[in-house]
């Protein structure tokens, strides 16, 4: 295709170190500090969510470890819920989510351009949207490690985002091939882009050899791992239970976890850090530029701006898991449905008891019994047909509190603000 070959425009591909034109709309001050500053945060973000997630075990190796006491430790649930590892988990939770939603488009949109205006672009400004893409799939490659339960378990939930997220991976892909081979082409990073498109390009084998291929290899690896989880491998079954592959599985979620992806993270943004630091935004440009990168108009407030849609994720977040588990209606007047509720939240479905820090309550620690006092049965049948002799109903007299004239207030309603409004 024509547009691919940039036939129509003329450069000399001979220059070199020669002044590029200013381009803040891809290096621009606020556009790269508005990348590493979501990346840098998600980062932090994911590490408290796999410490919280993880509260409970680790207290109780350290406990066993350092200290005489070698009981295993859970944590109060009788204490305020917003003190426990599972409210903050959750909190966390959405604004890591938030984050990768944020990066999801502005990762595909600097891409976009960058492919769509190749022809009049150089190869030092490509070579800065290839490094914000790569910072877009470190956070992407975090968010999906970090709450890969939630993923599997909420597959179609999620499937716009993997969508986008395996895009912007691809268009990497693409991009990252021509920013670490153009010196196999013989050009420089002042030289215009359209020179690698209009002369010969370099084999695949040769790409391959640089750190195109680690990128490669981190990134589908990683993704595709947790992908392969949500549509194609079965889900680990509970505990106890054990699958063929179950073990293999485990391995390679372990090595995922904590092996594949705090290198790729840690490396990403080292490597794009580096690069990065030689733009006019951060430090010296390590080519000549015409113009002012440094001028903050609103293609540089916007990125630095939306870092706030996640604070508000948090913000929100906390306020909503705060004060709705005492709450009848939730903040849009709908009732909630007392029943579900526990299983619509983010995490709760993925989390056993002892993850979310509660454990089944032994009678004779409490020393009371926890069945129901009964004074006596009857079986009065309630259907018109036969009931077998089993299957009866106790009376009201069995339990003191069912038919009682006063036994049972109904709990007054809270009214929505939709109620109030009317009266």
């Amino acid at each position: 295709m024509g547009i691919f070959k940039c036939a129509e425009y003329k450069v000399n591909c001979s220059l070199r170190n020669q002044a590029v034109d200013a381009n803040p709309d891809i290096a621009g001050i606020g556009v790269i500090i508005g990348f590493l500053a979501t990346t840098c945060l998600a980062f932090l973000v994911t590490l408290a969510v796999l410490f919280l997630d993880r509260y409970d075990k680790i207290h109780t190796f350290f406990r066993r470890k350092f200290t005489a006491n070698k009981q295993q430790y859970f944590h109060d649930e009788s204490g305020p819920y917003w003190r426990s590892p599972a409210f903050w988990s959750r909190v966390l939770s959405k604004n890591l989510l938030a984050l990768a939603d944020t990066q999801i488009m502005t990762g595909l949109a600097v891409q976009f351009v960058a492919v769509m205006k190749h022809c009049e672009l150089s190869i030092y400004h490509f070579q800065i949207v290839t490094e914000l893409a790569f910072l877009t799939t470190v956070t992407h490659l975090l968010t999906l490690v970090a709450l890969r339960d939630y993923f599997v378990k909420n597959k179609w939930i999620n499937l716009p985002r993997i969508f986008f997220m395996a895009g912007n991976l691809g268009l990497l892909g693409y991009t990252s091939f021509i920013s670490y081979t153009y010196d196999l082409a013989g050009l420089d990073l002042s030289s215009q882009l359209a020179c690698f498109y209009q002369g010969k390009r370099p084999e695949f084998e040769s790409a391959f050899q640089t750190k195109w291929a680690l990128l490669l290899i981190g990134a589908i690896g990683g993704h595709t791992a947790v992908i392969l989880a949500m549509y194609v491998f079965p889900e680990t079954p509970a505990e106890g239970a054990t699958t063929t592959f179950q073990w293999v599985k485990k391995i390679g979620e372990w090595f995922r976890t904590w092996i594949l992806t705090p290198i790729y993270a840690i490396y990403g943004v080292y490597m794009a850090s580096s690069i990065l630091s030689n733009t006019q935004a951060l430090g010296t440009p390590s080519v000549t530029i015409a113009g002012n990168e440094n001028e903050w108009g609103f293609g540089q407030f916007l990125p630095v701006l939306l870092l706030a849609l996640p604070i508000f994720a948090g913000w929100e977040s906390f306020w909503e898991e705060k004060d709705d588990k005492d709450k009848e209606v939730d903040r849009f007047g709908r009732r909630y449905n007392r029943a579900s509720k526990s299983n619509t939240g983010l995490l709760d479905v993925e989390k056993g008891p002892a993850q979310q820090g509660m454990r089944e309550v032994n009678p004779a620690e409490v020393g009371v019994a926890l069945g129901t006092p009964r004074l006596g049965e009857s079986f009065v049948s309630i259907s018109p047909l036969s009931t077998p002799e089993r299957l009866g109903v106790p009376s009201p007299a069995a339990s003191p509190r069912l038919g009682a004239a006063g036994g049972y207030q109904e709990r007054p309603r809270t009214p929505s603000r939709f109620e109030e409004h009317l009266n």
